[in-house]
């Protein structure tokens, strides 16, 4: 019994050993970063955003890549969450020491076309030369689109001035439920709405309820829409839910509507409306 014992401490003792390594992620140092954090770049429809950083200890053969998120929450592993992502890319060698380089989405209907507040963060992976693999992520960074990057602590204007104060109330608007309508659309399809009808009508001091019709490049659609003020881990963020019916636009070409139509339904987390942004 003692010798059974013995072996079966000595087996759970490797296994936790060889599992440390296994579920780790390392920290990755950017030693400089263009775009850097919390810097405010134009609209962008076309073409991407360029995208240059500069690492420390990551190998030339890594596989690097940048996540870019409309809500900075993140996962077990500290990674951006894959729910609200809106554009993955990688980076390749720029020829500089610890260089890489490359660009966003570069359309149509890229992200970068949309003004509000972002967050991407950097993930390097390799193998090094005794066979163990590494994943490294960087702190994640802010990236205002289309807006003024909020004024520094200490460097006045007050409220409104820069991209404003972090929002502390619950208390929704009509610009804020027409801006969710237009963020959960393009993060759901990742194409520009056209013909966008609201009808947004107050349902409580922190949620509206919209029955939005667009049509993009391939569908038609009609949904009802509620959004939802909350607060999550101290901060306030808008809890949105989306039920409607799609029709392929290419199927109403011979069908009617009605018999071209799909349901579906949206569930997603949003970053509240920047100040400054209709």
């Amino acid at each position: 019994m003692t010798r059974s014992l013995a072996v079966a401490v000595t087996l759970t003792a490797a296994l936790l050993l060889f599992a440390v390594p296994a579920g780790a992620v390392d920290p990755l140092t950017l030693t400089s970063a263009s775009p850097r954090d919390g810097a405010s770049v134009p609209l962008t429809p076309t073409g991407g955003i360029p995208w240059q950083i500069a690492t420390s200890g990551v190998p030339d053969d890594a596989g690097v890549s940048v996540t870019v998120s409309a809500d900075p929450t993140t996962g077990p592993d500290g990674a951006l969450a894959t729910q609200s992502r809106v554009d993955f890319f990688f980076l390749t060698p720029s020829g500089t020491p610890n260089g890489w380089s490359g660009r966003s989405d570069p359309g149509p209907d890229a992200w970068s076309a949309t003004a509000g507040t972002y967050y991407w963060q950097v993930i390097a992976t390799w193998t090094d030369t005794a066979g163990v693999f590494h994943r490294a992520t960087s702190d994640i960074a802010r990236l205002f689109v289309g807006i003024p990057a909020p004024a520094a602590p200490g460097a006045g204007g007050g409220p409104g001035a820069g991209g404003g104060p972090t929002r502390t109330s619950l208390r929704m608007t009509a610009p804020d439920a027409r801006y969710y309508v237009r963020t959960v659309i393009r993060r759901q399809t990742q194409r520009s709405a056209t013909r966008l009808r609201y009808g947004c009508a107050r349902r409580s001091t922190q949620a509206f309820r919209c029955r939005p019709t667009w049509r993009d490049s391939r569908n038609l659609y009609a949904a009802t829409a509620t959004f939802t003020h909350v607060r999550r881990s101290g901060r306030v963020v808008t809890q949105a839910t989306v039920t409607g019916r799609r029709a392929s636009r290419q199927c109403t070409r011979t069908r009617s509507v009605a018999a071209c139509s799909r349901p579906f339904r949206w569930r997603s987390t949003l970053a509240t409306r920047p100040a400054g942004t209709r």
